[in-house]
């Protein structure tokens, strides 16, 4: 069920759109930007901006990614005091800190990724209203495992099962720019980044401590809950994480392969219909 959409009044939003596939995702397909692979006539982008878009808290928009491809694509789209669109990092960590830089100034900024074709508004309002119930330092989009019904029951990513969820990670997150302020987390945070998909290698990347708990306390053993996690991670990285249930398994599909493309393609043409 949607929350109330009146619990953020503003937010500014960063567009992740550097990521490059090289994977052959359909016949004929020439690896290029994740942000540009295109269903059912128009490019992944194009739907994450119109989810974007129906949300009235959603201030600025900050793109990040080639420039001047992502000009030629969304000429016209929004107004220059709204858009921004700029050369994006070669790596998470180098896009992170430019997101932040450019909304410096603001309390909290959405992360999205640009390969999010089934993001919907309702998806980002539910995370944003969650998001205003429990601020944090970092936020980040879980998606429960109930919430795979339908076709996407059958549609496999990889699950944490803590001892009172089970929960797949869903590719939007707030962040606060005085994290800026903290630089011996930056290392952690690129190779958090590049292992997000093996819950292992992302704890090794944060600490041999954090592994060490989940391994044992929710990995092996299924102990520990998802809050109770949360809690070690924010006290041994010395700033405040907090998952937030999401039940919209759309924003935990990104495109990486070709069933993930199939997928996507199948849902939006049934959409279409």
């Amino acid at each position: 069920m949607m929350r109330s959409s009146n619990a953020i009044n503003a937010i500014d939003v960063v567009v992740l759109a550097s990521g490059i596939n090289q994977i052959l995702l359909f016949e004929d397909y020439v690896p290029g930007y994740k942000a540009l692979i295109p269903y059912h006539g128009r490019t992944s982008i194009q739907y994450v901006l119109d989810a974007l878009q129906g949300v009235p808290a959603v201030r600025r928009i900050c793109i990040e990614g080639p420039r001047q491809l992502l000009e030629q694509e969304l000429a016209g789209r929004f107004s220059k005091e709204r858009l921004t669109i700029v050369d994006g990092g070669t790596t998470f960590l180098d896009s992170l800190v430019i997101g932040l830089e450019h909304f410096a100034a603001s309390p909290a900024v959405l992360f999205i990724t640009a390969d999010l074709p089934l993001v919907t508004t309702v998806a980002i309002t539910d995370f944003l209203c969650a998001y205003a119930q429990a601020p944090s330092d970092l936020a980040i989009a879980v998606v429960p495992r109930k919430s795979y019904t339908g076709a996407y029951t059958h549609f496999t990513k990889p699950f944490n099962r803590y001892r009172d969820i089970s929960i797949c990670h869903g590719n939007l997150f707030i962040a606060s720019p005085k994290l800026l302020i903290k630089p011996e987390l930056r290392a952690r945070i690129n190779r958090f980044y590049a292992g997000r998909k093996n819950a292992i290698a992302t704890t090794l990347a944060l600490g041999w401590k954090l592994a060490f708990v989940y391994m044992f306390g929710v990995e092996i053993f299924h102990r520990l809950t998802l809050s109770q996690m949360a809690q070690f991670a924010s006290k041994e990285l010395g700033f405040e994480i907090t998952p937030l249930l999401v039940e919209h398994p759309g924003i935990s599909i990104d495109v990486d392969e070709p069933d993930d493309y199939a997928f996507v393609r199948d849902r939006i043409e049934e959409s279409c219909v």
